[in-house]
């Protein structure tokens, strides 16, 4: 199976392509992609990215766009859909991670998921949805150099880590990302 992932991440597709197993054989759309993620909900911003990428995909691609962040639940869910521009909209990684840790100063209850919502469309408009989660707990500093965004902030729950500190085979194995491809393969009929 093709799939055109609607992202200008080169990255991501691999990274995709990886939790795939190899049964499918995944592209990025390519530098320069871009939706205005301006969505309520993970879903909206998947179900955007994803009816754009359809709009200039070959017939013989399956279309799939993700949508993910963080949900705090002392927070009220924030930063949610807002988690890449919780600091700001050129914030970095870092940013975020300081703005994040300024906004829970103080508070004991760091509770917190990773959610992903991934869509598929086909080239008859047939589509699906997956959506995984993680739960874990905020850290009170960064810990790690692996993985990206929050990671270094989110020790998954059971765990004395920090996303960030795990190696990738462990994080796509216990991550949101993860969880929604493997449900996503799963509706495919992809072997597990």
């Amino acid at each position: 199976m093709n799939i055109l992932l609607a992202t200008g991440n080169v990255g991501k597709a691999r990274e995709f392509e990886a939790m795939l197993g190899g049964h499918a054989r995944v592209e990025s759309v390519g530098p320069g992609f871009a939706v205005e993620e301006d969505g309520t909900s993970f879903f909206q911003n998947a179900l955007k990215k994803a009816q754009a990428a359809r709009a200039i995909a070959d017939s013989d691609v399956l279309v799939l766009a993700d949508d993910s962040g963080l949900a705090v639940h002392s927070l009220g869910g924030r930063p949610g859909v807002h988690s890449a521009r919780f600091a700001g909209p050129d914030a970095s990684d870092d940013d975020n991670c300081r703005a994040l840790l300024a906004a829970l100063d103080g508070v004991d209850d760091r509770r917190a998921a990773f959610v992903c919502v991934l869509v598929g469309i086909a080239a008859n408009q047939v589509f699906s949805v997956t959506c995984g989660t993680c739960s874990g707990d905020i850290a009170h500093t960064q810990r790690g150099s692996h993985g990206f965004g929050y990671d270094p902030l989110f020790v998954p729950t059971g765990m004395t880590r920090a996303m960030a500190e795990l190696l990738p085979e462990q994080k796509h194995a216990i991550s949101h990302r993860g969880r929604a491809v493997r449900r996503f393969a799963a509706q495919m009929g992809f072997p597990a």
